[in-house]
């Protein structure tokens, strides 16, 4: 297949490296031209605007940070909305919410074109291994047509109703990751105020019935001050407020993810928004009043 990535940060990267190594013709672009030379340099072609990157693609995949950056991808003369071909299959895996997924759906609709909603669990391992997993929202069609790419990329893939489902799914799970993150968090803040071995007792946890591979992965890297990205914590904040709006929107109290999103505020304006999520942590930490966790060696 011919496919269009547009967006190259870490997500869209990986998942172009995993087409090329699957042998597709890839071609990208990105806002930043620099941003796209790891995935030129493996063989993509990159592209001057969104629309010639489409041109001739058969399916073109969307990965941009929040919902301004897929306007810029999709407005204008050079944008993907105006090269638009009937048949042609666009799939959005960026997370945004379900009512902007039903918006660029129609837009898409009136050129002829297919749309999904397939925003994706995983990072930067999962992208780059093929091992995302992903949710799609997508009319019978749209499904039909995308299933066989996105089989390509992911290690589970589902098709969770029409379109805007897709965005549904993605922001309740991550309602669940970044609660779930901050509990751990203020877990062990309280275990090492405690005098507890830390490792020790994610390694019990690990032997529970609560046991997780978040709770293994994040907990040890949480406490060993190890906050190499994977997923930024200021685009945990983004989702966080996607979240807050989807719920607002259609009546759902979420009192976990607000008092969550405002916690992951104040870690950002601390100065941690480049740094993993998992770097909530070293809020908790601080209201701990304990020395921050060290490296390991």
């Amino acid at each position: 297949m011919k496919i269009a990535v547009i967006g190259t940060g870490v997500m869209g990267t990986g998942v172009g490296l995993t087409l090329l190594a699957k042998g597709h013709e890839v071609r990208c672009h990105n806002r930043s031209e620099a941003n796209a030379q790891e995935l030129v340099q493996a063989g993509a072609t990159w592209c001057a605007t969104p629309g010639e990157a489409a041109e001739g693609a058969t399916h073109v995949i969307i990965l941009v940070w929040n919902e301004a950056g897929l306007r810029q991808m999709l407005d204008g003369p050079d944008g993907l909305l105006a090269h638009a071909r009937a048949g042609q299959v666009f799939i959005d895996m960026s997370t945004q919410l379900p009512t902007t997924a039903r918006e660029v759906a129609q837009a898409f609709a009136a050129q002829g074109a297919l749309f999904v909603d397939a925003p994706v669990h995983g990072s930067k391992a999962e992208a780059h291994s093929g091992g995302l997993w992903i949710m799609a929202g997508a009319d019978e069609a749209g499904w039909a047509a995308a299933l066989p790419l996105l089989q390509a990329i992911g290690a589970t893939v589902h098709h969770m109703g029409p379109v805007g489902a897709g965005c549904a799914a993605k922001l309740s799970g991550n309602h669940l990751v970044s609660s779930v993150l901050a509990a751990l968090a203020e877990s062990l803040a309280m275990a090492r105020k405690s005098g507890l071995d830390c490792h020790q007792l994610i390694t019990l946890w690990g032997e529970s019935d609560f046991r997780s591979p978040i709770i293994e992965g994040a907990g040890r890297s949480m406490i060993d001050g190890d906050f190499g990205v994977s997923f930024h914590l200021r685009t945990m904040v983004k989702d966080t407020e996607l979240i807050r709006n989807h719920s607002e929107a259609i009546g759902v109290p979420v009192l976990l993810s607000n008092t969550v999103h405002e916690l992951n505020k104040v870690a950002q304006n601390l100065g941690w928004g480049e740094l993993n999520a998992t770097a909530i942590f070293k809020l908790f930490e601080l209201m701990a009043g304990n020395a921050p966790a060290q490296p390991a060696h």
